[in-house]
């Protein structure tokens, strides 16, 4: 078996109201003047596994993400990286 780390972030779909975005919106621009700003709020997760090879790896992730980290109707999930430690 080899050890893989994976980075998964999840965010709110574009049609979806963050409120989390709002206040932070709010508070840079209270504290300084920050042109065209948007916000977004979001969650960015690392995980680090046993698996038999990269497919396997891959497949475990997706797994994860769409069975415990995303609520699919209002959230995607980006994998941003899988390598082998």
């Amino acid at each position: 078996m080899k050890t893989y780390c994976a980075k998964v972030v999840v965010k709110l779909k574009p049609n979806i109201n963050d409120p989390r975005g709002q206040v932070l919106k709010h508070a840079i621009n209270s504290l300084m003047d920050v042109k065209n700003l948007n916000c977004r709020v979001g969650a960015s997760y690392s995980l680090e596994f046993d698996a038999e090879n990269q497919c396997e790896a891959l497949n475990l992730v997706e797994k994860i993400a769409t069975e415990l980290l995303v609520n699919e109707v209002t959230e995607f999930y980006d994998i941003r990286s899988l390598q082998e430690v």
